[in-house]
């Protein structure tokens, strides 16, 4: 979408988690379509995160995202139209920062779309069996997010990619259960596309599919074949309906490649050095 006619344009928007990799990955998109960013961070990070030339379009607010007071003053002084709750959950701890960030909306304005995302349902179930729900939130739900930018090197992709640049030997991961997997930059777009519709409709759960599905132990050889330039085996299925008219931009191949060449700096800088595939 053009900036120029992007509903996004000139608008601020409070992002969570935005130095994250699925919190940058929405941040970039957001910049990309003409939006200001108000990102909620515990210290402060150098205004060219994002890229150069967003030093102007990127509000810091030191705070927590369990703090209702702070959330609901960055939403009022920078007059935020939406929310992306993106910062990650503490595993073993209880979730206080999604009520937070719903209770500071519903004070600063009901009508403000508030949007996060989770696992595909059959991917990872609540403790109750049943897929998280909060009155008021919007979900995008996706399999397994890849790209450049993770720096969670116990991840499959982020694993292989590292291991593959430096040289070093991986025994392929048991078989499993096939995952879809999408790629980093289509989530992100996915996860506006949800808060336009959101806006609009009021708040709802979206399910998004690149019919990239693969077990772990696929994606692995796969990913291992595009670095060796061989063209990877078929690995679309069938067209998915997916919600809002979204599908992949990128190709497979495409997002395997970039997604490889973003790792080849990050090995170089020393951070992939003890990257390992799990055997």
């Amino acid at each position: 979408m053009a900036e120029a006619t992007s509903p996004w344009c000139g608008r601020r928007v409070l992002v969570t988690g935005c130095t994250g990799f699925l919190g940058g990955a929405v941040a970039r998109e957001l910049f990309a379509v003409g939006a200001e960013v108000v990102g909620l961070v515990h210290e402060r990070p150098g205004n060219d995160i994002f890229g150069p030339g967003q030093g102007g379009r990127v509000h810091f607010v030191h705070g927590r995202a369990d703090n209702i007071f702070r959330l609901h003053s960055a939403m009022s002084v920078y007059e935020i139209v939406a929310v992306f709750h993106l910062g990650a959950p503490d595993p073993f701890g209880e979730d206080r920062c999604t009520p937070a960030v719903l209770e500071a909306a519903k004070l600063y304005s009901r009508r403000v779309p508030v949007v996060t995302a989770k696992p595909l349902p059959q991917l990872a179930l609540a403790n109750t069996g049943e897929p998280y729900h909060e009155e008021g939130l919007s979900i995008a739900r996706f399999g397994a997010v890849f790209g450049p930018g993770d720096r969670k090197v116990f991840r499959i992709v982020p694993a292989t990619a590292t291991a593959l640049h430096a040289g070093e030997g991986f025994a392929l991961p048991p078989d499993g259960p096939p995952t879809d997997f999408v790629h980093i930059r289509d989530a992100a777009r996915a996860i506006l596309r949800v808060a336009e519709d959101v806006a609009a409709r009021g708040p709802g759960e979206y399910d998004f599919r690149s019919g990239w599905l693969m077990s772990d132990r696929r994606m692995v050889a796969t990913v291992r074949d595009v670095f060796n330039g061989v063209a990877p085996e078929a690995t679309e299925a069938m067209p998915h309906a997916n919600p809002l008219g979204w599908a992949p931009r990128l190709t497979f191949t495409e997002a395997v490649t970039e997604t490889l060449e973003w790792y080849r700096e990050f090995v170089k800088t020393g951070w992939g050095a003890t990257a390992r595939v799990a055997a």
